[in-house]
């Protein structure tokens, strides 16, 4: 019983020390957003052994900074201030931070960029597909058609039964590639680049 009691206190205690406390604020048209973390290494991760400014960020710092500007229009003027224990700070240059937070997301839009590449390849060969599936079913009603083959036969409708669905999952498939993959993709390429050109303050607490 105590060591399960043990092991919810541990489980708590990570908990809140995962915790980013955020804060947005408007202040004359822009959006000012503050994020504290707990220590350094809960914004930047202590295993990339690259020197400042090229560390990498943790996920967990990428996701709460990219997320939270993700609630408003990439167009919206925004600043972001990091707030780090005064003793993390020491030793330590604010600009360098700075310089490592806009490196990471310049770095990270670099990266969906090579997805979103990908992704049109992909997306044009279904549209490929999606044509073959239309051509396809045009042509064997113009054989119907010209044989005078009835389509209310069984194996007729099948066919063409069978044809329409592959239309309709190529339709979709090719609809949900580009509204919502490559939309989201484009969406996340543009949020990472706005957050390298916008002001990024550390200040310690």
């Amino acid at each position: 019983m105590q060591l399960l009691i043990n092991r919810q206190v541990e489980f708590l205690k990570e908990c809140t020390m995962k915790k980013i406390v955020v804060k947005k604020e408007e202040q004359g048209g822009t959006v000012l957003f503050t994020f504290r973390f707990k220590a350094l290494g809960q914004l930047l991760n202590e295993e990339d052994p690259a020197p400042f400014p090229e560390k990498e960020l943790t996920e967990e710092a990428e996701d709460a900074i990219a997320g939270h500007l993700d609630e408003y229009r990439v167009s919206r003027p925004s600043s972001v201030v990091i707030e780090l224990p005064e003793k993390d700070l020491a030793g330590i240059s604010s600009s360098l931070i700075s310089e490592a937070v806009r490196h990471h997301f310049g770095f990270r839009q670099d990266d969906v960029t090579h997805d979103m590449k990908i992704h049109l390849r992909e997306g044009t060969y279904s549209i490929i597909l999606l044509l073959g599936n239309v051509a396809l079913l045009l042509l064997f009603l113009f054989y119907t058609t010209k044989n005078e083959i009835p389509l209310d036969t069984i194996v007729i409708a099948l066919i063409i039964g069978f044809i329409t669905i592959l239309n309709w999952v190529s339709v979709w498939h090719t609809y949900e590639h580009f509204v919502f993959g490559y939309r989201n993709l484009a969406r996340k390429r543009w949020v990472f680049q706005k957050i390298t050109q916008i002001p990024v303050n550390i200040r310690g607490y």
